[in-house]
């Protein structure tokens, strides 16, 4: 079942899904006692049937994390929602979201206030993920391929950006959804999950990637 306030967070679907969130002491171990934190390792997995090695594309994570936020959304219980959350955080660039100096835990706290926002942020919209990677394939845009000047080991990074329609239909309310991808260790990975401001459409020219500085981070509650 879904949370109060993943409901909450539903009901105001924001731009930016992944910066780094404001910490408080006491609130945030408060918020965090009884959750599953995640010590995440950046190799190779494979889920949906698609292996995500060090040759596997952008794409093919990308469909992944959309999957699994599918089945996130839709789980009929609290086992199944935590074996969809295991799969997204699988699939993020764990040591290019959260700074390595910190200590163990304040890295799977940190990793866990960022990854298990994706669910709620996107659920608008999840009845128009694919869950079959062909289907997928064929509606996903790659942008932006280029050398990161974020990644900590000099990688690469583009965007994975997918239409969406407003599933109540108002035309008003389709949106871009962003991916944003980063070679860490070698791995494609998800760093950041967006909707492109001011733009609906692909249309008949691919619009420029996403850029951090067009989005506006989610809000500590």
């Amino acid at each position: 079942m879904m949370s109060a306030n993943a409901r909450r967070l539903l009901k105001n679907v924001p731009v930016l899904l992944t910066l780094l969130p404001i910490w408080s002491g006491c609130d945030r171990d408060a918020r965090l006692a009884g959750q599953k934190l995640r010590e995440v390792t950046v190799e190779t997995v494979t889920h949906y049937g698609v292996t995500l090695d060090q040759e596997a594309s952008p794409e093919q994570v990308a469909y992944v994390l959309l999957r699994a936020i599918h089945d996130d959304f839709l789980a009929e219980d609290e086992t199944a929602r935590e074996a969809a959350l295991d799969k997204q955080f699988d699939v993020c660039a764990a040591n290019e979201l959260v700074p390595e100096s910190l200590p163990d835990h304040e890295r799977r706290e940190m990793l866990y206030r960022l990854v298990h926002r994706w669910t709620p942020a996107v659920a608008h919209y999840v009845h128009g993920f694919e869950t079959e990677w062909e289907k997928a394939q064929a509606r996903f845009t790659r942008l932006g391929m280029q050398p990161s000047p974020n990644s900590k080991g000099g990688g690469m990074e583009c965007q994975i950006v997918m239409e969406l329609e407003d599933p109540g239909g108002d035309p008003n309310a389709r949106v871009l959804l962003a991916v944003g991808m980063i070679q860490d260790n070698g791995y494609w990975r998800v760093i950041r999950l967006a909707f492109a401001p001011n733009r609906r459409t692909l249309g008949s020219r691919s619009p420029a990637p996403v850029s951090p500085a067009e989005m506006t981070p989610i809000s500590e509650d």
